[in-house]
C-alpha cells in the first residue's frame, strides 16, 4: 500500500473500526468501500450494541369538518402533511435498529382534535433510512444522521435546495411549517 493511503488508514483506524457493512465490523485486513469511503476490513466479531439514527416517515391524516366559528387566517385544507423524524436507537445491527424503530414508531401513533375541531391522526408510514453513529459518546456535535445527494454537475445549488428541501423556499403564502411549530398555534382561534 502506498504511503498516503496508509497514512489515511492510520489516522482513521478508530473511525474505520466503527463502520459496519452487512452487520460485520470493518477495520484492517482488506479494503472495501463504505458510504463512499475506503476502509480496511477486520474479521467479523460478535455484534455489539451500537447507536443508530433511523429516519422515519409519518403521515398526518385530518378528518371531519372544521367548526366554522374557529376558522381563521391560518386554516387550510389544501395540503397533506408528512413528517420526517430521526429516532435514536441502540441496537446490535441495522436490521435490529429498523425493527426497534418501527415498533416504537407504531406505538407512538396518536390522534387528537385540532383547534378547528377536526380529528388529526399521525400514522407511521415507513422507516426510510438507518445511519450508524460513528462517535463513541453522545455529546454536543455528535452527528446523528447524514445522507449524500448525487446530482449532475450542471444542476445549480438553488435547484438542488428547492428539489430536496422545498420547505426552505420562500413563498408569498404563510409558511405552514412555521405555524405547526409555533407555540401559539395550539391556542384556540377566536378565544379570549
Amino acid at each position: 500500500m502506498d504511503e498516503p493511503l496508509q497514512s489515511f488508514f492510520d489516522s482513521r483506524i478508530s473511525f474505520a473500526g466503527k463502520l459496519k457493512r452487512n452487520d460485520e465490523l470493518i477495520g484492517i485486513n482488506s479494503i472495501c468501500r463504505v458510504r463512499g469511503i475506503l476502509v480496511q476490513k477486520k474479521k467479523a466479531r460478535k455484534p455489539s450494541w451500537e447507536w443508530y439514527a433511523v429516519k422515519l416517515l409519518y403521515e398526518c391524516i385530518i378528518t371531519g369538518n372544521p367548526n366554522p366559528e374557529t376558522i381563521d387566517k391560518n386554516y387550510t385544507n389544501t395540503y397533506k402533511t408528512y413528517e420526517e423524524s430521526i429516532m435514536l436507537v441502540k441496537a446490535q445491527s441495522f436490521e435490529h435498529a429498523y425493527s426497534i424503530a418501527e415498533k416504537k414508531a407504531k406505538d407512538e401513533e396518536h390522534h387528537y382534535l385540532n383547534p378547528y375541531e377536526e380529528t388529526v391522526e399521525w400514522k407511521y408510514v415507513d422507516a426510510l433510512d438507518c445511519f450508524i453513529l460513528i462517535d463513541e459518546k453522545l455529546q454536543t456535535g455528535t452527528e446523528l444522521y447524514s445522507r449524500f445527494l448525487r446530482v449532475p454537475k450542471d444542476v445549480p445549488r438553488e435547484k438542488i435546495i428547492s428539489h430536496y428541501y422545498p420547505e426552505t423556499v420562500e413563498e408569498d403564502e404563510v409558511d405552514q411549517n412555521f405555524i405547526l411549530r409555533n407555540r401559539d398555534f395550539n391556542v384556540r382561534p377566536n378565544s379570549t
